[in-house]
């Protein structure tokens, strides 16, 4: 039996569109795991709120571990919470924005008050008083804090506000003045009306990264690095999102009972989660390749697993290609090295090696650029590096390199060379003997 695109529920229509179309940018359906991180939230916005200076907190991460997606949560919690005589106020914001004026950073914060799906008295509180009036109304702003007393004291009067400023993409900040500016003063924490506590998410090095721009006095505990979901949070993740989007509703008709609902969807989430090796973005995408199929074909009696395992590999190999993009010319080699066994640890010499028979053009690799993309590939956190040795640092990027390993033509001149390059022994002996992961 076969329920055709047609014959669903409008309801679990929009549900199935609305769960396709979802990307790293939005809230996820389901939020599972990174309690750890919401704790260390919480409690630098109560030490914050007590008076204590200067708790800026980094969440870290390789790029589509759930950084944007914690953030979102966050906020959303934030203004879920039941609101006390002093406000805690989420502000979204991304690195560009702090590269403006403080007037144009507000003009930002009033136009995300409206996406807010506060409540009510807080929406209607906060967005109390025209922008315009506001400014007319307020002191030149110094800095960017003293901008923000000036504002939310026009809102809240004596009582204290804090402000909770979550900045993404933290790692691309520009190194100007305004931004160091900004910066400093959102580090002092506190202004005569409004306490201000700074998160920034961003890449693996976000922390050395503010460092660079001045910000160095935040504590070493206050940097949390995230990166896969453990099995229990990813099947949560999964099987929640989907019981979600195929309701109850959408199996009513024929055979489709609670029972086969049921397992219909453990056998989909099964295959997605083999997929995905527990990495936010592929979950993601997997739930999003489910929902496409569904609406292309219907629901049938079993979900269609082929189509799906082939969908969650597409998606993974574009997702990889588009990060590994600045190093494209180099992708065979990388593919090749950490495609035979991506499950260890390869020496940079056997790497580099690789890099140096030839790029994507055919053309050799000195050594000095085969070392700068391993170490940029460090640096952004696509390879994890000890001891002289390399290997991937996610499990799903090791399944991609051996997925292209496999499906590459053995006859092509570049993959040619690159293996012939790795059956050509290193001289350095002392790097033969390779742990396992």
């Amino acid at each position: 039996p076969m329920m055709t695109r047609q014959s669903l529920h409008p309801a679990v229509r929009e549900s199935l569109t609305r769960l396709a179309h979802a990307s790293d940018r939005t809230s996820p359906t389901v939020f599972a795991g990174r309690e750890d991180e919401i704790a260390l939230l919480d409690a630098a916005v109560r030490a914050t709120q007590r008076g204590e200076v200067g708790h800026t907190v980094i969440i870290q991460g390789v790029p589509g571990a759930g950084k944007t997606a914690l953030l979102n949560e966050y906020a959303a919690r934030l203004l879920a919470a039941e609101k006390t005589e002093r406000p805690i106020i989420p502000v979204p914001l991304n690195s560009g924005h702090l590269n403006a004026p403080a007037t144009v950073i507000l003009r930002e914060m009033q136009r995300k008050f409206h996406e807010f799906e506060a409540s009510d008295e807080l929406q209607a509180t906060v967005t109390r008083k025209d922008f315009s009036e506001f400014l007319a109304s307020a002191k030149a702003p110094r800095s960017l804090s003293v901008a923000l007393d000036d504002y939310f004291a026009v809102h809240f009067g004596r009582c204290k506000s804090t402000v909770v400023m979550l900045v993404d993409e933290a790692q691309n900040m520009s190194d100007t003045i305004q931004v160091r500016e900004h910066l400093e003063s959102l580090h002092s924490g506190i202004m005569e009306n409004t306490q201000v506590m700074l998160v920034c998410f961003g890449l693996e090095n976000t922390a050395d990264r503010l460092c660079e721009l001045g910000l160095s006095r935040f504590s070493r505990g206050h940097i949390k690095s995230i990166g896969v979901l453990s099995d229990e949070e990813a099947a949560k993740t999964v099987t929640g999102t989907l019981e979600i989007a195929f309701a109850p509703f959408a199996f009513q008709d024929g055979p489709f009972d609670d029972v086969l609902r049921a397992r219909w969807i453990n056998e989909a989430a099964d295959v997605i989660l083999s997929e995905s090796a527990n990495f936010p973005h592929h979950l993601s995408n997997g739930c999003s390749a489910l929902a496409e199929i569904a609406l292309d074909e219907g629901i049938g009696e079993k979900p269609p697993i082929e189509r799906l395992r082939g969908l969650c590999s597409d998606y993974k190999r574009e997702y990889y290609e588009a990060r590994l993009r600045p190093w494209r010319k180099h992708a065979t080699a990388l593919v090749q090295v950490f495609g035979m066994d991506g499950d260890l640890w390869k020496p940079t010499a056997v790497i580099k090696q690789a890099l140096m028979a030839s790029d994507d053009n055919g053309e050799p690799v000195d050594k000095v650029d085969a070392v700068k993309v391993l170490d940029e590939l460090s640096t952004n956190g696509y390879l994890e590096r000890r001891s002289g040795k390399y290997r991937p640092a996610l499990r799903s990027l090791s399944s991609y390199c051996m997925e292209a390993r496999h499906n590459s033509a053995p006859d092509d001149e570049v993959v040619h060379k690159v293996r012939a390059a790795l059956l050509t022994p290193s001289n350095d002996h002392r790097l033969a003997n390779e742990s396992a992961w």
